[in-house]
């Protein structure tokens, strides 16, 4: 089963930090025909986004496009905040798959109300972060997909370990379903997610193990931002690390039974 999660950029480009930033008045529509054809050429199974433009705006929708033009028919969405980047929209995580998704489940990490001011006065603060999960049927087999995008704390001067009861709804979710076929794809805004959430330090295998951003992430060089990991009762291979118009590598794995 080919799996993957891809940061998007809420659809606008590469952009900068908080006391720099300028909100747009539209997304890039260009980048929404990319998506279309990265998943198209790569044929994913299931992909998972974050920063995904859930509600663009009465003309735009990416779900209709993407359901529209791929072989992705099955969705879930889970719309948190306002659009950081560009104006009037709405942007959370999404789902998306060949295979129809049942008991669906959401929920958030835990926001510690985190607030900066930026050089030309604007007052921001740190947004609520979902989490999704899922089962699928998958060539006679049960599987768990969880989805997420942790809070970004480099913005605000702070780290995700001055807060690490953030990530507590994540580590109990995936802790609560490793009797499953599990699957965990995200972008959780740490390198050091295992220090994070250590009850699942054992349990699990971090598919991806290199850097997924780019080298003008916050100014961090190229990290790992984002995850694919497994439970002991799955194996992968082909792994691959996809350049697309974000500041986010598509990662991309095959999983096996």
């Amino acid at each position: 089963m080919k799996v993957a999660t891809w940061n998007v950029n809420e659809c606008v480009g590469i952009t900068t930090d908080l006391n720099n930033q300028k909100t747009v008045k539209e997304i890039n529509e260009d980048n929404i025909k990319e998506i279309i054809d990265k998943i198209n050429e790569y044929d994913f199974d299931i992909i998972c986004f974050q920063e995904y433009p859930v509600y663009i705006n009465d003309n735009i929708s990416l779900t209709k496009e993407i359901i529209n033009n791929t072989k992705l028919k099955y969705y879930e969405t889970y719309d948190t905040c306002k659009s950081f980047l560009f104006n009037g929209g709405r942007v959370g995580v999404a789902i998306f798959s060949k295979y129809e998704l049942n008991n669906v489940y959401k929920t958030l990490f835990n926001n510690p109300n985190m607030e900066k001011v930026s050089s030309s006065g604007e007052v921001y603060h740190s947004f609520d972060k979902p989490i999704i999960k899922t089962n699928i049927s998958y060539d006679n087999n049960k599987y768990t997909i969880i989805t997420g995008h942790a809070i970004a704390f480099a913005p605000f001067n702070k780290s995700e370990f001055d807060y690490p009861e953030s990530y507590k709804p994540l580590e109990d979710l995936i802790n609560n379903n490793m009797d499953s076929n599990l699957i965990v794809l995200g972008d959780f805004n740490s390198e050091k997610i295992f220090e994070l959430i250590p009850l699942i330090k054992d349990k699990v295998i971090d598919v991806v193990n290199m850097s997924t951003t780019k080298d003008y992430y916050e100014g961090r060089g190229e990290v790992q931002m984002d995850y694919i990991l497994i439970n002991k009762n799955l194996k992968y291979n082909n792994i691959e690390k996809i350049d697309n118009f974000s500041d986010h590598y598509i990662v991309l794995a095959n999983i096996i039974k």
